[in-house]
């Protein structure tokens, strides 16, 4: 579990860098899209920080549980009209239909705000893991029947999109965008939504993470195949972090995989974990200073063989 709360952690700080960098570093013409971005960016960091701390809470936090309950449902719908107006703002049908849903979903968040006993009646949490008994009532429906209309109609407008344009260049971003939005969406159902209504909330974390990488497949998108004008001194220091956080992300999960194998199933400790996590940081930071020294070793080699061979 604590390998899973750290992983969550760093994409949580990912997708929010992602959607910083968008907006502050986009220019004029696309503030609007890039406000969009930054929006599915700041409530899908906070969706993360949510499941994280819905995870570990220990019994003694059942007064302050039902907040960060709350806010897990409400993020999860904020960040998908994000997304739709990431995707359709373009265009003026686009609008008019990001902001019917934007008012569905505050209609809905409004609900869940001042009763969420008519969304879920209770919060457990034991050491065997933590779990939401939910209510099937017209507020549950109300709240799966948002994302049943709203996941289809986002990834129509990016299918929309990469049939009407003419470039391959945005086409490609379209489709990207589009199938990872798809994939990830598939597995938010299942594991975020149609399994803890069943009682298993120990796969929660799932949803989070492929969010994630969708999230920082569209960055790769913008700045891949300039779906949006980026102008910015310090876009590529952001984007070599995320890129450093990202190879620390790949490191930690098979780091997590080789030490279960070795020692059968057992988790590695936090403290371990940490370590890891700290000392590949500083391996991968250094990759340029060391990339940049073997240069010019071979800068020297060749220079003393040339002269070797003049003399």
């Amino acid at each position: 579990m604590q390998l899973i709360v750290i992983l969550l952690t760093t994409v949580s700080v990912l997708t929010f860098l992602s959607g910083a960098i968008v907006f502050f570093g986009s220019t004029k013409k696309d503030r609007a899209r890039s406000a969009w971005y930054f929006l599915a960016a700041i409530f899908a960091t906070i969706w993360m920080a949510s499941i994280s701390f819905f995870l570990i809470a220990s019994p003694s936090r059942i007064n302050s549980i039902g907040w960060h309950v709350n806010w897990t449902f409400i993020s999860a719908i904020i960040l998908d009209i994000g997304f739709l107006g990431y995707g359709a703002w373009t265009k003026k049908r686009g609008k008019i239909v990001t902001l019917i849903f934007l008012l569905l979903g505050l209609i809905v968040s409004a609900a869940i705000l001042i009763n969420p006993g008519d969304l879920y009646s209770a919060v457990t949490l034991s050491p065997t893991g933590n779990t939401v008994t939910m209510n099937i009532a017209p507020l549950y429906f109300a709240y799966i029947g948002f994302f049943c209309l709203i996941v289809p109609a986002i990834i129509a407008v990016f299918f929309s999109q990469f049939l009407k344009t003419r470039s391959n260049r945005k086409r490609g971003g379209d489709f990207l965008t589009m199938s990872s939005f798809g994939l990830s969406s598939t597995l938010v159902m299942i594991f975020n939504l149609i399994l803890p209504l069943f009682g298993n909330w120990s796969l929660i974390w799932i949803g989070p993470l492929s969010l994630a990488v969708t999230i920082i497949s569209v960055y790769y998108t913008i700045l891949r195949y300039k779906m949006l004008n980026l102008s910015s001194i310090w876009l590529r220091v952001f984007s070599y972090v995320i890129v450093i956080a990202s190879l620390a992300i790949i490191y930690m999960v098979l780091f997590s995989i080789v030490f279960a194998a070795l020692f059968r199933g057992s988790t590695p400790s936090t403290e371990v974990i940490v370590l890891n996590f700290i000392m590949i940081l500083i391996f991968i930071s250094l990759i340029p200073a060391m990339s940049s020294s073997l240069n010019y070793i071979k800068y020297l080699i060749s220079g003393q063989k040339k002269t070797n061979e003049e003399q």
